[in-house]
């Protein structure tokens, strides 16, 4: 079970006082790098950019190392390029400076054995589309110290998005239940139950989502679904993670083939 842990909001600004004069103090704005998945990489540089945090090219990440004050790695899959990219990240910028990484796939502990400064490491739920939300979920692993968590939690105030802590688990919270949902429509759309568009409007019309389970999985991307899903099978060994024939067929494919239908 996921223990019950309070949501983080941002700090609403205190109005001054008319005929008290206070000097400003100088704000000192995060410096973030993100590596990793192209796609997610994108979505978080425009939220940080949108929100005047100094973002560092992957390409200056030597150069400017001293300078970074967070840093992400956001490669959904648990393979040698995310191995890699800790690993540098890790070995570049000052050991007193956060790790994001996405866990959806292997857990943060998992992944603290490739590095050295395993207590600068937490999760993210980095998951495409999912920016969109006002919350964010991070997963500290034992390792994690705590000023780690309040750090990455101050920079995403500074966003305007609440984060939450939950259990450092693989798929953690809301991307594990959005893969099941579109790994259930695969299901029905094999067995004739329903046409793709209809389940579509009805998910959409009867539980008030942004997109139905089939255009979302495209707009998520397939083959980071089944990732999701596979990592979950092989963690739990539980039956509801297996995959889809159906949907492991449009991971290769890359989008639904008949999606008109």
């Amino acid at each position: 079970m996921i223990s019950q842990v309070k949501t983080k909001k941002p700090k609403e600004k205190v109005k001054k006082q008319q005929n008290k004069k206070t000097k400003e103090e100088p704000v000192s704005l995060p410096i973030v790098v993100v590596l990793g998945n192209e796609q997610l990489a994108q979505e978080y540089n425009t939220l940080f950019v949108e929100n005047d945090i100094i973002v560092i090219q992957e390409k200056e990440l030597v150069a400017k190392a001293k300078k970074i004050t967070c840093a992400f790695e956001l490669t959904i899959s648990s393979n040698e390029t995310k191995k890699n990219n800790l690993q540098r990240l890790d070995k570049a910028i000052p050991s007193t400076v956060p790790i994001v990484t996405c866990s959806l796939t292997s857990t943060v502990v998992e992944q603290s054995q490739w590095i050295t400064n395993k207590e600068r490491l937490i999760g993210i739920s980095a998951f495409p589309t999912l920016l969109a939300n006002t919350l964010i979920e991070l997963s500290p692993s034992i390792h994690t110290q705590k000023h780690i968590a309040e750090h990455v939690q101050d920079v995403f105030f500074k966003t305007k998005k609440e984060t939450t802590l939950v259990q450092d688990t693989v798929g953690m919270v809301m991307p594990r239940i959005l893969c099941q949902i579109i790994n259930e429509a695969m299901f029905a759309i094999q067995q004739d139950i329903a046409l793709p568009k209809e389940i579509d409007e009805a998910l959409k019309l009867a539980m008030h989502f942004p997109l139905g389970p089939i255009e979302w999985g495209e707009k998520i991307r397939f083959q980071n679904v089944v990732d999701v899903l596979d990592a979950l099978h092989q963690s739990t060994g539980e039956e509801r993670y297996r995959v889809a024939p159906l949907l492991r067929q449009m991971a290769s494919a890359g989008k639904f083939w008949n999606n008109n239908n």
